[in-house]
């Protein structure tokens, strides 16, 4: 009867433990979500894009191949 009556206080104890320290994970969670929300909408926390110049984009080589890749084909060519 005493083993009974300690089981279900063990019971008890163990829920009630539960219950607040999941209530306060979700209080934790709730407090991360509202400063996360204000720093995502407040304007001196948002991104600013650079200003800086980028350089410009590099040039196409033109006039063919070189006689080194010329050669190179060749090679290929006769092999295959």
């Amino acid at each position: 009867m005493v083993w009974q009556v300690l089981a279900m206080w063990a019971v008890v104890l163990t829920t009630i433990i539960w219950f607040v320290r999941d209530e306060r994970r979700l209080r934790a969670h709730a407090a991360l979500a509202r400063s996360a929300r204000y720093y995502a909408h407040a304007p001196k926390y948002r991104h600013q894009p650079s200003r800086a110049v980028l350089p410009p984009p590099p040039r196409l080589a033109r006039g063919g191949l070189s006689e080194t890749q010329r050669a190179f084909l060749k090679a290929l060519a006769q092999k295959a």
